[in-house]
C-alpha cells in the first residue's frame, strides 16, 4: 500500500444487530443519521434482538443487507475509514461453499453497526469470501 492511499482516520464502530430476514429483495447499503431514518430502515429488515438507543449527536448507523436465494450468508463490517471528505465502509460478504448444508429459502442477511459520527460522502466496499464447512 502506498502511504498516500492510507486513510486520514479509522472511525470506531460497534456491531449492534444482525439478522437474516426482511421485506426487501434489493441490496441495501445506507448510512442513517437520525432516528426517523433508522425507524424507516428497520421496516425493511428484521434484526435479531433489540436495537439499542442511539445518540445521533455522536453516532450514525450503517445498514447493509443483501438478498440471497438460500441461507448461510453473512454480512460483516470490517472497518470504517475516512479520507478527506470520503468515508468508506468496508465489509465482507461471506458466502457458503458447495460443501455447506444451507436452508433453501429466500434470505436477507444483514448487519447494523453504530459508527462515530463524521461528515462526508459515504461509499461501501464489498469483499466476497467463500468459506468451507468441511462436510
Amino acid at each position: 500500500m502506498d502511504l498516500d492511499d492510507s486513510p486520514d482516520a479509522v472511525l470506531a464502530f460497534d456491531p449492534i444487530a444482525m439478522g437474516h430476514s426482511g421485506t426487501v429483495r434489493d441490496t441495501i447499503e445506507v448510512i442513517l443519521r437520525d432516528k426517523a431514518a433508522l425507524q424507516d430502515a428497520l421496516q425493511k429488515v428484521r434484526p435479531l434482538g433489540e436495537i439499542p438507543e442511539i445518540d445521533f449527536q455522536q453516532y450514525m448507523v450503517a445498514l447493509i443487507a443483501i438478498p440471497t436465494e438460500s441461507g448461510g450468508y453473512i454480512v460483516e463490517v470490517q472497518s470504517v475509514e475516512q479520507t478527506g471528505d470520503e468515508i468508506t465502509v468496508n465489509y465482507v460478504f461471506n458466502v457458503p461453499a458447495q460443501d455447506c448444508i444451507t436452508v433453501q429459502a429466500l434470505s436477507l442477511p444483514h448487519q447494523i453497526v453504530r459508527i462515530r459520527r463524521a461528515e462526508g460522502r459515504v461509499t461501501f466496499e464489498q469483499e466476497r469470501k467463500r468459506y468451507l464447512c468441511g462436510m
